[in-house]
């Protein structure tokens, strides 16, 4: 039975840094009438051995670690297009490349209309790029990438935003540092994003209080359905 929703999760670059916030996300979103893919394509495999993971808390941190390695090896071996895909993403990546890997994943599916993305970082600021282009149904950004700590003013991350018509919603960190409380006065942003703040950095390292109420607040702005029981 086809989902009315998909959710599409992008991540930052590194999206493996983020495995404990998805983890605290997605069991909560699995709960409303969503169909859940992932950008990269072992993620689904990784994010199931993860919850099994943890129903076992005294595993040591570093067979956890080799693990993960493990089940992308096996995924490729029985993928093999996966080894490319990785390597594509190692050695690709500057934004128009990765915009374009995502538009491709979309059309292929043929999703587009039904896709919400959950995103992080620059996850966000590549399909923000693409959105209007495919005719996404939402974005949801948690900790858009507006300035780089390190670097000047870069307009190219936030400029497109002005003119964005595709629903965003973005939900920063109020010391964030690639953009905090600063950025509702700082950047133009048009009357299709929202934006919302919580107590916390780039990193979303939060608990399960704060974890329910970013769910809470994406299913609100989105519009989603909680499933029906039986």
């Amino acid at each position: 039975m086809t989902k009315n929703n998909v959710i599409l999760l992008v991540g930052r670059d590194d999206w493996q840094k983020d495995e404990a916030l998805n983890l605290a996300l997605i069991s909560r979103l699995r709960n409303n009438d969503v169909e859940i893919i992932w950008e990269d394509p072992a993620a689904e495999v990784i994010y199931f051995f993860r919850r099994i993971e943890k129903k076992f808390e005294f595993l040591p941190v570093v067979i956890k670690k080799y693990s993960l390695r493990l089940v992308k090896i096996l995924y490729g071996l029985f993928h093999p297009s996966y080894f490319f895909y990785l390597y594509q993403r190692k050695n690709k990546t500057d934004v128009m490349s990765r915009c374009k890997s995502l538009k491709n994943l979309i059309g292929n599916r043929g999703i587009a209309e039904r896709t919400i993305v959950l995103s992080r970082s620059s996850g966000g600021r590549v399909s923000s790029l693409i959105a209007d282009e495919l005719n996404l149904k939402h974005i949801v950004c948690l900790g858009y990438p507006f300035k780089h700590p390190d670097q000047g003013d870069e307009p190219d991350r936030y400029s497109h935003l002005a003119k964005l018509k595709t629903p965003m919603f973005i939900i920063q960190g109020t010391h964030d540092e690639y953009g905090g409380l600063e950025i509702e006065n700082k950047y133009a942003l048009s009357d299709s994003i929202k934006l919302v703040f919580f107590n916390t950095d780039h990193s979303f390292n939060i608990n399960e209080a704060m974890a329910h109420e970013i769910v809470e607040k994406i299913e609100s702005m989105v519009g989603l359905t909680k499933k029906h029981s039986n």
